[in-house]
């Protein structure tokens, strides 16, 4: 039987309500080399401002073997290739990086940011600068507010039925399992965001965000308990995943969208940061 483990937390605030940024170079513990050896990596190949490392190793809370190294460079010079490069090698010479992620973002787009984008709020409230330049004191502050709840719930719909697209005739088990994962992280996800009106908390966690969900939807707490499950265990039957997506997550999808006619019905993409 596949266990859930009652791990993880919530984002702390400040006397303002804002997020507070909690990494630091101190937490990152046996991740520092294959840190270093990525930012090497990456500074010798592309031209760039800053390199971010996100996630879960700059808050003290890599699983070695399991934990990726999320990056956000800052960079004109966006390089797909130049990701998959530097994935198999972190990969290779560090048996404890699970993968290397690389986003890629222009900082000239974080000179006046208005309007809740992921990237911007990352980088200010959940990455530790590990290169270069320090763009987010810069960049407003963020609370747990309508605009970050707006970003998961406006977006849900097209998520899942891309997924469910992904899994028509799909006969690759790894890839079925792959797009398992990623879809029921975004319905835990989406579903704290349903609440955070009522209780502005946030986090990335999953076991949280289901608990926090199931207070004030109690009478769906199975069901989210097992979109929890599949995203800690995703499945290789498409069978499986698209029935509990066209149930579950239709359900979900009429929630968002009531919850957009309330507080965004002109559907704006990108809410304004309080």
């Amino acid at each position: 039987m596949n266990a859930i483990k009652p791990i993880g937390s919530f984002y702390a605030v400040n006397e303002e309500g804002y997020l507070v940024n909690d990494t630091s170079r101190e937490k990152v513990g046996n991740y520092r080399n294959a840190i270093n050896r990525a930012v090497e990596i990456l500074t010798l190949k592309v031209p760039l401002q800053s390199i971010y490392l996100r996630g879960s190793v700059p808050k003290g809370k890599g699983i070695e073997g399991i934990s990726d190294l999320d990056l956000i460079v800052l960079t004109e010079h966006e390089n797909e290739q130049i990701a998959e490069f530097l994935n198999q090698i972190i990969t290779d010479e560090f048996p404890l990086v699970n993968g290397c992620e690389v986003s890629f973002f222009s900082q000239q787009e974080l000179e006046q940011v208005t309007c809740f984008s992921i990237i911007p709020f990352m980088i200010k409230t959940s990455s530790l600068l590990v290169y270069g330049n320090d763009v987010a004191k810069a960049i407003p502050n963020y609370k747990p507010d309508r605009a970050l709840a707006n970003d998961h719930l406006i977006q849900l719909e097209n998520h899942i039925n891309q997924a469910k697209r992904e899994l028509v005739g799909n006969e690759d088990v790894e890839d079925i399992a792959d797009c398992c994962g990623w879809i029921m992280k975004i319905i835990v996800r989406s579903g704290l965001a349903l609440v955070m009106e009522k209780d502005p908390k946030y986090t990335r966690d999953l076991y949280p965000a289901y608990t926090l969900f199931s207070n004030f939807f109690p009478h769906k707490e199975s069901c989210m308990k097992q979109a929890l499950i599949y995203a800690v265990y995703p499945i290789k039957s498409r069978e499986e995943i698209t029935q509990f997506l066209d149930q579950f997550g239709g359900w979900l999808i009429q929630e968002a969208n009531d919850w957009l006619n309330e507080y965004n019905p002109d559907r704006v993409r990108h809410l304004s940061i309080e």
